[in-house]
């Protein structure tokens, strides 16, 4: 593989993959995976189902270890931090499930104030509403938090995930497949908030998608996952340029 996923600026990424292995049950799903994050950048990883995606944002959030090589997040290595060193460094992050992640006995409102009592018991009950009122604003939910998760359309209840994820104005969002189970004016609606969250708080972001429709508005740089390896990095109009067939089958809008 003779892409080094920018390895030259990694002392300055966000997030930095170092020749990372991992497996399940002797089952190898990333085999020496080298990439960066830029501070500010969108990256978009792509690929098959079970190529390893969502463990990579796994492994970000330290919820995996590595088997070898190093992820670096702000320049900490996951591996090494203890429980103390791992919530600092979690709390920079914001993570959007596939699913919302919400507790269906509280309602949209409560479950996003749960985290900010959590993190600072001393907020006061005024300064805990605003931030969950602007919050809801700002994913257009502004109407809707008295109602219970199982109330919520699909397309509502991606917007609450996001919300979920920004209510502690994290530097680095992960994103597992915004637009999963969403038709495609609604998956293009919250395209439009996270290029909004992007250019509003020059978030870090990465987000694992099937949808290259998205991948493309959104994504600064590609990192394409295949059986494992890195295929490819770099931004789309690079990539775009490769003759290679098997990449232009994930990155090509069909």
């Amino acid at each position: 593989m003779s892409d080094n996923g920018g390895r030259g600026s990694q002392h300055h990424a966000a997030i930095a993959f170092e020749q990372v292995d991992k497996g399940f049950n002797g089952r190898k799903v990333l085999d020496k995976v080298s990439f960066s994050v830029a501070r500010g950048e969108v990256l978009c990883i792509l690929g098959r189902s079970g190529t390893g995606k969502s463990v990579t944002l796994k492994l970000m959030i330290g919820l995996h270890n590595a088997d070898a090589g190093k992820v670096l997040v702000e320049g900490e290595d996951m591996a090494t931090l203890d429980e103390d060193g791992l919530v600092k460094v979690r709390r920079k992050m914001g993570y959007m499930f596939q699913s919302a992640a919400l507790l269906d006995s509280f309602s949209l409102s409560q479950n996003l104030a749960m985290p900010l009592h959590r993190l600072d018991p001393t907020k006061s009950p005024d300064g805990v509403r605003s931030a969950v009122a602007s919050t809801l604003r700002q994913v257009g939910l502004e109407k809707d938090g008295e109602k219970m998760p199982a109330t919520l359309s699909g397309g509502m209840q991606k917007r609450a995930g996001l919300a979920r994820a920004l209510i502690l104005r994290p530097e680095i969002l992960l994103v597992d497949e915004p637009s999963s189970g969403l038709d495609r004016i609604t998956a293009g609606e919250i395209d439009d908030l996270l290029i909004k969250v992007k250019t509003e708080r020059h978030t870090t972001m990465v987000i694992v998608t099937h949808d290259i429709h998205g991948a493309r508005k959104i994504g600064d740089k590609f990192a394409v996952l295949d059986q494992g390896r890195l295929l490819a990095f770099g931004a789309p109009k690079e990539l775009d340029g490769r003759q290679d067939s098997r990449l232009q089958q994930f990155i090509s809008e069909r």
